[in-house]
């Protein structure tokens, strides 16, 4: 069983779940946009010979929100990765990462190639765009942070709240219910979420393809990429970019499943494809090569 842990970060509190297994494999777990810390509780319990500290980011879970002038961006969330595996005194650690924690981690991986040991990336990566829109999403970050916190919907029950997320996001109701009860909060006629409101208005932490190409280039980590949904245009944009360069270190997979699947069905699928990586074991059978992806591609664009 997992137990609370809280890390002072110059004086906001990142918290998060533990999973300590001394002499484990020290690894951060970085959750995805709107999630926290339990959207690792499935996976952490298979991964038996890892230390997993799974964090909530700034403004997600039980985390601090940032300060009133402080911008929500990755930025600023790579310094708390960094500043919680300081806390650990992990020199070199390894990082699972789903959909924005797997941005997140590839970045890391990328600016700061000798701290991180290995990467899994589930259903995400560092994303990119055009560079007007890489600079309007900047913009939009900052502005974000001038606003005004407005009111999150209050729904009358968590039951109320799981069915929403469910419906809102696909994914199937006990996932759901993992995300709720460690992101919510008691208000005047029911629940509502514990996440902060300004970080729905701040841009992603995306880069324009020659920095995307460049920080792709940087990373030195062996990296496993399992690719589940390529409905979402976001992962396709990095996708693009990453598949054609056959990068020594990056294994990329694909394993069709919804974009939570670490929480689902298919999370003994994935621990079981993380400790083969690790262990170095031949997976060129699983390789995803780039006509298997163009094909793919070509087939989910025209059914949408």
């Amino acid at each position: 069983m997992p137990e609370s842990h809280e890390i002072d970060v110059g004086g906001r509190a990142i918290r998060g779940e533990y999973w300590r297994v001394e002499g484990g494999l020290p690894t951060i777990a970085l959750h995805g946009y709107l999630d926290n810390a339990n959207s690792f509780s499935v996976l952490a319990e298979q991964l038996t010979g890892h230390d997993v500290f799974a964090m909530d980011f700034a403004g997600h879970g039980f985390s601090d929100y940032r300060g009133a002038s402080e911008v929500y961006h990755g930025l600023a969330d790579m310094r708390d990765v960094l500043a919680v595996a300081d806390h650990f005194e992990w020199p070199s650690f390894h990082i699972i990462g789903h959909s924005m924690g797997a941005e997140i981690g590839s970045q890391i991986a990328g600016l700061f190639p000798d701290r991180v040991r290995s990467l899994v990336c589930i259903d995400g990566f560092c994303s990119t765009n055009s560079e007007e829109t890489t600079l309007d999403h900047l913009a939009q970050s900052v502005t974000s942070s001038l606003k005004r916190s407005s009111k999150l919907k209050v729904f009358p029950s968590l039951d109320a709240m799981t069915e929403r997320l469910a419906d809102a996001t696909g994914q199937d109701r006990s996932s759901a219910e993992r995300i709720v009860s460690r992101g919510h909060r008691a208000v005047d006629n029911g629940f509502t979420w514990r996440s902060d409101p300004r970080f729905k208005g701040a841009g992603p932490s995306e880069l324009t393809a020659p920095q995307l190409r460049e920080l792709i280039q940087r990373i030195r980590a062996p990296t496993l990429v399992i690719i589940a949904d390529l409905s979402n245009q976001w992962l396709q944009r990095s996708m693009d970019i990453l598949v054609p360069m056959d990068h020594e270190s990056i294994f990329l997979t694909y394993m069709p499943a919804h974009h939570h699947l670490h929480m689902q069905a298919q999370s003994i699928e994935v621990a079981s494809l993380i400790r083969r990586f690790e262990n170095q074991e031949d997976l060129s059978g699983l390789v995803l090569t780039p006509a298997q992806y163009h094909r793919i591609t070509s087939v989910v664009n025209t059914a949408n």
